[in-house]
Parts: structure tokens; sequence; C-alpha cells
């Protein structure tokens, strides 16, 4: 089916094209609710939209919540994690009191704060004696408060840890990583241009996102610029809402995108479209670069893409000639092993039209676009580090992937990690995560921030309630436009809720002396709540103001700067250097802060260059890499899961999974909203219509998804969104949900081959087989799969016709050992599945 037989609505779940309707609603947004006061806050971390929200409260209760007109990300919108955030507020599922047990095989008994921290720093100063602290894992997400991500990664020094991980290599930052090596920056490269500026662009190409549904209020933006004249290209191996929106839309085999880009650079030099009075003087590598895009032709492109050639051809046209140009993306260019050489593949075509530095240019990729953090200038008197950081990727400085440490639980190897300190619903959003589930039962102390009684809150030694957004005053930190803001405590702690960083605070007192470096370097140097109903208490906002002010590029910012009911609405982006900075710097920003990046005249940040690269040029070929062995021109590398590069492992498993989000909810969030759940509460496991029927699978079905890490079960929903090689499941259920529950996606998801250069993990490309639930032969059933796909697409699926000259991945030489790895802990811990959960089989009256 082509393009436009796609973009009718009937294949599309949004029936009445409702998303070109979003529009900015300037009107005052009144609540029918009876209410007595108004406050402005800001939706924190369900996405990196960052929207402002007006909350309406009846004498000291919110009874109701809305977009904020006024803010500039939103402009009154809300999507349905916005709107169904009123229920996390009040929630009486939610973890309200400490729970403790002394193992996993216990049932928890409710205690005091005092007695549950009491039992961690006992535990903990056991593993600092018996292991060494690097025996103890610290993991912060982009999610958590900042008392967790900044207090978490400050209490894991002083502690003496180098094992502090971030979120960004299970989510997204491999982009920013490679945009280090070809824009330089100070550590990762983020979104140059505000969303709001996209209005100026001529053409945007719209890879790996499907915006819509993961950033809604995000894609209202992208419609604007459609509607201002921006050309579209889009980029998925999904046909998606946010595709249905664009004039090109390409659906390219899953992890082949780099031969895409190639291919339309390889038109865009051969035609001259490229801007060449920029690339003589800004770029550099153009000839290596040139001569490799000069293999990919539209036509080789097109048997590994599946992308016909005419497309290819169309699309290169319109972008190499549109300026300004600018492109944008999301998770589908991080999650696969050849993420490095994608992204900066997309940013050499960027580079050849010079659109950087301008309005309505720029590499503009969304997520993770957090500013460089700093946990305290008076850590550096601290001792090294006894072990180096346990990681598995190439270079040297970034986040590091943390499933390294299930590795480190299971087999005590490079040395042991016996404990964890860690948030949200991590271990079902892990990768292999029935093996992560066996690694932490080793552990002497796992000790979980909780919101919620979910799957990682049950392989807990002990969890502590913690305060949300209206309960806290905090800083949103990671948001589109390299923006930073302000959520404020709108109602008291409810309950026994605290913020995390009182758990950090009361561990860091009971450990001092005991364990760690806490009697040389205060923890808290910033001090407590001194009066009013939180005296004692650590006082968040001169936390806050402590920690921005540790970083240069953040210098500029404090809480009186970003406070929404004291100043513009949007907070600020960063790089903010002083106060002087936190203005609007541009005649058309909405937002202060740095309106651009990159400018021409302009020098970056604490460099002399435009451009803090080696070179001081945009280098689309990098020696930095190739030193670090990784390939210095952008090129195709074939991964562990891929029918060209592993076809032993494609024959027994002949389907391609990509692991995905959908709008009402972010990772666990949206499942335990009844609002929310209700939208779409299955984990639906979407089938293309002809490779449905090879396998006798009718729409609603229950199907299985199986390799040999491990296998769920889910509702078949047969539709043309899909390719015929491929299935799509949600990710962010789990067992312990209380309406839908399902085993988590990431049961069949490889821990240990992921993107050399950075770690990210492998969530999309997976090789996997799907059969009707109750097929008694699942071995026949992938026979004939694979046989249709042979005939679908034989360079692809069929070794006699598959294109040898395509790169595999160094991976291939540890193949044996690496497999081993992921699969071989079965037999190492005598391993039972656990039951499948369910809506039919799980019992939700425990709630």
């Amino acid at each position: 089916m082509d393009f436009e037989e796609l973009k009718n609505e009937k294949f599309m779940r949004v029936k009445d094209n409702r998303l070109t309707k979003i529009k900015p609603d300037h009107r005052p947004q009144e609540s029918s609710k009876d209410y007595d006061t108004v406050r402005y806050s800001t939706c924190t971390n369900m996405c990196e939209s960052g929207c402002g929200l007006k909350i309406f409260l009846k004498d000291g209760k919110i009874v109701d919540v809305m977009g904020d007109a006024e803010h500039p990300q939103n402009r009154g919108g809300l999507c349905s994690k916005g709107v169904g955030q009123i229920q996390w507020w009040y929630d009486p599922l939610r973890v309200h009191y400490p729970m403790l047990r002394k193992s996993l095989t216990d049932d928890f008994k409710r205690v005091s704060w005092d007695d549950a921290l009491d039992f961690a720093a006992e535990r903990l100063i056991k593993l600092h004696n018996e292991y060494g602290p690097e025996a103890l894992t610290v993991f912060r997400t982009g999610r958590s408060s900042f008392g967790n991500k900044e207090g978490g990664a400050r209490f894991g020094r002083i502690f003496g840890t180098p094992n502090v991980y971030g979120q960004g290599p299970i989510c997204c930052e491999s982009p920013g990583v490679s945009m280090n090596y070809v824009f330089g920056a100070k550590g990762l490269g983020r979104l140059m241009n505000p969303s709001q500026d996209w209005k100026n662009s001529k053409c945007i190409l719209v890879v790996g996102t499907n915006m819509a549904a993961q950033e809604t209020i995000t894609m209202t933006h992208l419609l604007d610029a459609k509607d201002n004249g921006a050309f579209l290209i889009g980029v998925d191996p999904r046909f998606n809402a946010t595709l249905s929106k664009c004039d090109i839309g390409m659906r390219i085999r899953s992890g082949s995108d780099a031969i895409l880009f190639l291919a339309m650079g390889n038109i865009i030099i051969k035609e001259k479209l490229y801007d060449k009075e920029f690339v003589d003087k800004w770029v550099l590598g153009f000839e290596e670069y040139a001569k490799e895009c000069a293999q990919w032709t539209p036509e080789r492109a097109e048997k590994l893409t599946y992308v016909p050639k005419e497309m290819i051809i169309e699309a290169a046209r319109r972008f190499g000639s549109a300026r300004p140009a600018s492109v944008t993306g999301n998770l589908g260019t991080a999650q696969i092993y050849n993420s490095n050489n994608v992204n900066r593949s997309i940013a050499a075509l960027l580079a050849l039209t010079g659109s950087i530095g301008v309005k309505g240019g720029g590499w503009n990729w969304l997520h993770n676009c957090r500013p460089p953090l700093n946990y305290g200038n008076d850590l550096k008197t601290l001792p090294d580090f006894k072990r180096p950081q346990i990681t598995d990727k190439l270079i040297s400085w970034g986040d590091s992937s943390v499933p390294c440490i299930i590795n480190a639980m299971m087999y005590e190897k490079p040395y042991p990690v016996k404990g964890i300190i860690w948030n949200g619903d991590h271990l079902p959003q892990f990768p292999n995560s029935w093996k992560m589930e066996e690694a932490m039962k080793r552990n002497i102390i796992n000790i979980h921030l909780s919101i919620y009684p979910n799957h990682t809150y049950m392989f807990s030694h002990v969890a502590f309630p913690i305060a949300i957004s209206v309960e806290t005053d905090s800083v949103c930190h990671h948001g589109n436009n390299r923006l930073i803001q302000w959520h404020n405590k709108i109602i008291p702690y409810q309950h026994e809720h605290r913020p995390d960083i009182d758990v950090f605070d009361g561990l860091a007192k009971r450990l001092k002396g005991h364990a760690g470096h806490f009697d040389k370097v205060e923890f808290n140097p910033w001090g407590y709540y001194e009066d009013g109903p939180e005296k004692g208490r650590v006082n968040e906002i001169k936390m806050t103001d402590f920690f921005n002010e540790q970083e240069p590029f953040t210098k500029g910012i404090t809480y009186e700067l970003l406070n929404p009911e004291k100043n513009p609405k949007g907070g600020l982006m960063w790089p903010v250097m002083s106060k002087e900075e936190a203005v609007f710097q541009d005649d058309e920003a909405v937002l202060r802060g740095k309106w651009i990046m990159y400018k021409e005249g302009e020098n970056y940040p604490e460099s002399d260059k435009r451009f803090p690269t080696p070179s001081g040029k945009i280098e689309i070929v990098s020696e930095a890499l190739e030193k670090v062995g990784w390939y210095k021109v952008p090129t195709q590398v074939e991964g562990s899961e891929s029918p060209l590069g592993n076809f032993e492992r494609a024959k027994k498993y002949p389907l391609v999974l990509n692991t995905t989000r959908i709008a009402q909810s972010f990772h666990e969030g949206g499942h335990w909203w009844p609002w929310n759940d209700e939208l779409e509460p299955d984990r639906n496991i979407e089938i293309n219509p002809e490779t449905a029927a090879v396998m006798g699978i009718e729409d609603g079905d229950m199907v299985i998804v199986e390799n040999d890490r491990g296998w769920v079960e889910g509702p078949a929903w047969v539709t043309e969104m899909v390719p015929e090689d491929g299935i799509w499941a949600n990710f962010g259920f789990d067992r312990y949900q209380p309406f839908h529950p399902y085993e988590s996606i990431n049961t069949v998801i490889d821990d240990i081959i992921k993107d050399p250069v950075y770690g990210q993990i492998q969530f999309k490309a997976v090789l996997c087989r799907v059969y009707r639930k109750g097929d008694t032969d699942p071995e026949a059933t992938a026979k004939k799969v694979l046989e249709f796909l042979q005939k679908k697409f034989p360079e692809v699926w069929d070794p006699k016709h598959q294109d040898k000259n395509v790169i595999v991945g160094k991976w291939k030489d540890h193949w044996k050992e690496y497999h081993e790895l992921s699969i071989g802990w079965k037999k190492l811990v005598n391993f039972k599945e656990p039951v499948e959960c369910t809506p039919d089989s799980c019992d939700v009256r425990r709630y």
C-alpha cells in the first residue's frame, strides 16, 4: 500500500483528522468546577513538552487542571496525560508509607521513616564493608525530581561509587552524543532552535518519532510550520499519525536509516543542490563523505530500505534545495545498533543546506534536552574511585548504560554489584527484564523511591513514599527547547510522602563516619527550611539554586527567575551563564534565554570557536570516533538483530519488533490512572494484514511474541500501519499494574549488544517470532513467515539475493560469547518463567 493510500483515515485510529484542529487557544481557561484559588505551575517530566498548568483549588484541594493559555509551549492545550494527572495527585493506589522487609520473599511491613532509613543505612554499611563502595549503583532518570537527579548523584559520589547512572543510554541520548562529534558541544549536542521557530523553516525532515503520540503538544508547533508552508518529510518504519501529516512519508526498513540518508546525500551532491559556500567554509570531510554517498544510489537504497527510489530522489531534492531546512526526531534514531552513524548521516544532510545558526534551521532532536549537570564543585576534593565505572561503550565520557550492572549482579563480573537505589518502574523498562529480576534477588539492598507499588517496588527491600510534583518545589530539568522550568508546591505533603532528597539526606546523616566520605564533604551545604510547615526539612528551593550555580551553563538560572507565578511563562532556555542573560534574546523569541545556537559571529559558550570541535568546523567525518574504534565516515552497519547481519537468527525469528509509546501514558504513568488506561487499555501487537494471514491470525486474537530471551502475549491489532516484516508493541506495561497488566515487552530485548559508541539499548529492530496463542507448531509458522518475506523482500531476507557489501558490526566476532551472557543465566539460576499476567489472569482486587 502506497503513502497516499495509507494517509486515508480509515487506516488510522484517529478517525476525524483531529490533529489538524489543534490550534493555539488564547481564551481565558476557566473551570466549570467550584473553586476559590488559581495557581500556576508546569507539567513535570511525563514528556518533554513542558506545558504550563492552570490549577484550580477549593478549600486547599485541587478540583481541576487546565492548560495555561499564556504559556508559549502549550498555549492552553493539554494532552491526555496533562489532563489525566489530576488522578495521580490524589491517587489512593500510591505508596503512602515507608515499607520494609528483610528478604524479597517476606511480606512488606509498614514502618516509620526513621526505621526505614536506619535499615537502609545498616545494609549500605554492610555492603560497603564487605564488597566496597563501588558495589552500590545509584540510578536516576529524566523523570526524577532534581533532588533525585542531582542529589542522588551527589550521594553516590560521596559514598564512593563510580556506578552512578542516568537514563540516557536506555532512552534517547545517543543522538546528542553523536552531535558532540559533529557540531561540538559541552556534553551532549542538544536542540539548536526552539519548536516555536519551526514555522520559519521551508522544509523539515522528521525522523523516528511519532510526535503526535509521544509529544502531542510539541506536535502543534510542527503543524504550525506546515500551515506556514513548510514541506514535511517523514521517515519511520511505521505509518503513524505524525507521518500522516507529512507531504512525503517514507516507511523504511527498521535499522536501515543510514542508507536512506546517504542516498539522499548522493542526490544532493550529484545535482549540486548543497550550499557550496557554507560547506567550503564550515564543513570538514566533505570529500570523504561524498565518496561514501556515491556508493548509495537510490536504486541500491530502494532494495535495502523498502523506500521507492523516486521518493528518495524527491525527498533529497526538496530538502537539499530548501533554505532554511531543519531536522527533528526522537527515539527511533537512538535505540538502534547503528545509532551514531544514523544521526551523523542526518546531521550531514543538514550541514549540506547550511541551515545552522539561522532561523528556521537547526538540529532539533526532541527529548533529553537537559543541560550539563554538576553535582557540586566541592566533590573535586574527594579521593579517586577505587575501581572504574562498569561500562561497555567506546567513548570515555557521558553516561554509561546502566544495564551493564545486570551482569555485575548476576555473575559478579567485572566486580560485584550488591545494591541499588532507584525510582520509578525501571525494572520492566530494562532490557532482558527477567534476567534483571533474577539479578535483583542477589542483592544485599534494593532501595526504591516509590510512587506506585509497581514491578520495581516488588523487588525492593525498602520503599520510601515519594512526594510528587504538586507536593514539592523543584525544577523540570528535561524539556524540549533546552527549557528549564519550575513546578510549584500546590498542596501539602499527603500521608507520609516526602521528597526524594529527604531519603539521600537521611542516609547521608546515618552513614557519616561509617561509610563513604560523608565526614569529609557535607552532603547538604544548602540547608533546611527554617520556618513554616516545612521547618527542618531539606530546602528544595535553595538546593535547586545550589546545583544550578555549580554549572556555568545554568549559573544564571534561579528560582526567582523561573517561578511561573512571578515571571514570564515558559522558564529559561539554557545556556544562561548569568542573570543578565535571562531575557528574550530575539525579536521573535517567546521564551527567555538562548534562542538559537551556533549563530555565525558568535562563539559557543566557554569556547573560542563557533563550533567547538577540534577543527572548529562541522565534522561530518570524525577522526575522534575513528580513534576509539568506530567509523570515521557515517555508513550503514547491520546489527545483531538484522536479517542482513545475522541471518541464522533471523531464520528462527523472522519478524522485526519495534517498541513504542502511546499518547495516554509515559512509561507506567497513565497505566495507573483509570481515565488514561481506558483510552488504550491493552498492549496491542500490531501486525501487517498479509503477514497475519500467513500466520492464521485475525484482529483481536491473542498472540505470543517470543525469542530465546523471553515471551509476552497480547491482542493482535491487524493494521496496514506496520510493514510486512515488522511488528509493533507498546512499552510501559508491567505485570503489577492494577487495570490491564501485561508482561513487559522488554523481556525479549538484548541487554548485551548495544549501540557500541554510547551503549544505547536496541529497543528497535529486534528479531522475534509471533504466533497465535494455542498454535501447536510455532516453528512451522515461523518458517511460513520466512518464506513469505523471502519472496516479498529477497534482497534483505534471502541469502541468495542479499547485498554482500553491507558492513556487519564487530559484534559478530563475539556473537557466541555475547549471546551466552544474554541467555545463559537461565541455566545458572534454574529459571522458571513467571506466569503470564494479562487482564484476564491477574487478580486486581489486591488494590
